[in-house]
């Protein structure tokens, strides 16, 4: 198989979360992204995102059999060494770990990373869980279904930061990335945030629901907003 680089990968998934987004959301909506390198990446993942109430962590590979060569990584042998039963379950809805499939079109294939990487250490309270396409996988994640809260997000982002020899307080570990939005011209604007506590005070500015977005039927926001709340 012709390698052409885990980026490409990072990249569209990336765009095709975004593109879901504004399908569902509009071009106006806020979400927060990262591409890591250097000691995020190591520390963390290759790749972030988040709306507020989801936020997720992801490690790419090009092919899925160069999730091995993560045995390599001393971090990553912390966590699966020292996982406890309440860190997997956490790990299991915000961590995961994406590779591509061959075809003539590019298309991803993401799991737990724990319950595929942590093999490699036979660790314990592994569970079997099923790949999903990065179609359904975006679509549980528009519904609600992967991804944490930003408070479950700060336990587990200081839990690897602590694992990395840091502070066990993930609100002002060092976690770098940029909040996506639109000004006033409506060109787009990444605000870059230095920590998750910062990203929390980003999150804290709501501006009205797009009215766009509103049942013509229902003109109560909180009536469309049962369920996963992704607005700002």
């Amino acid at each position: 198989m012709k390698k052409s680089g885990e980026a490409q990968v990072v990249d569209f998934f990336s765009k095709c979360l975004s593109d879901k987004l504004t399908q569902k959301f509009g071009t106006n909506f806020k979400h927060v992204s990262g591409n890591f390198s250097g000691s995020q990446d190591r520390k963390f993942a290759d790749y972030f995102a988040g709306t507020g109430s989801h936020n997720i962590l992801i490690e790419f590979k090009e092919f899925k059999d160069e999730y091995r060569a993560e045995v390599r990584k001393p971090l990553r042998a912390k966590l699966c060494q020292m996982l406890s039963s309440e860190i997997a379950i956490l790990s299991r809805k915000c961590h995961f770990i994406g590779w591509k499939q061959v075809h003539a079109d590019m298309h991803v294939t993401l799991n737990s990373y724990i319950d595929l990487v942590c093999q490699l250490w036979e660790a314990k309270f592994l569970v079997q869980t099923d790949d999903s396409n990065h179609k359904q996988f975006l679509q549980g994640f528009l519904a609600g279904d992967s991804g944490v809260g930003i408070d479950e997000f700060v336990e587990y982002v200081g839990h690897l930061n602590n694992l990395a020899g840091g502070t066990a307080d993930g609100s002002t570990a060092p976690f770098h990335a940029l909040l996506y939005s639109r000004n006033d011209e409506g060109d787009l604007v990444a605000t870059r945030f230095e920590n998750l506590e910062q990203m929390r005070e980003l999150i804290g500015m709501r501006p009205q629901p797009n009215p766009q977005h509103l049942s013509k039927n229902n003109n109560d926001p909180d009536e469309n907003n049962k369920g996963p709340t992704f607005n700002f």
